[in-house]
């Protein structure tokens, strides 16, 4: 597997990965990751030829970063590949400026909580119809450690 920056060929196999994710009515429409690829950070993991196996794009705004999504493809979850693009993504946003990160968790979906808790996500707030009507999040946080203490960054 290989982590690299999202490309702007890799649109159509990431609009196919978020729809197998999320329902239609909170999807990400083919436009916005066009927006995304070009303007915040996004990453994919992908096999050699690259298929993509997921993608994670988030952001940095001054001190504090955010995760906007974390999409792995369902045929290829519980290998370690949504813990490996979380990693790549909080070590570029401390790159950027990033003391601590935010995301957003649907409540339904108790698997992506769990990756976030063993990655050093906290819980701070439930975000109520956070995903439309009914379908409420938890909002978690986590602060990162100095650059120098993250694994694969040299402090030289």
């Amino acid at each position: 597997m290989r982590i690299r920056k999202a490309e702007p060929k890799d649109l159509p196999q990431m609009v196919q990965i978020e729809s197998l994710c999320f329902p239609d009515d909170t999807a990400f429409p083919p436009g916005m990751f066009a927006y995304l690829i070009r303007y915040a950070v996004a990453i994919v993991a992908c096999e050699p030829e690259d298929q993509i196996l997921g993608f994670i794009i988030g952001y940095n705004s001054g001190n504090a970063g955010a995760v906007y999504t974390l999409d792995v493809h369902t045929g290829y979850r519980r290998r370690g590949i949504g813990k490996e693009l979380l990693l790549s993504l909080e070590k570029r946003l401390a790159m950027m400026g990033a003391r601590a990160i935010r995301l957003e968790a649907s409540l339904e979906k108790p698997e992506a909580i769990e990756l976030y808790r063993k990655a050093g996500y906290r819980e701070r707030e439930i975000v109520r119809n956070y995903y439309g009507r009914g379908c409420h999040a938890v909002r978690m946080w986590k602060t990162l450690q100095p650059l120098s203490s993250l694994p694969g960054i040299d402090s030289a």
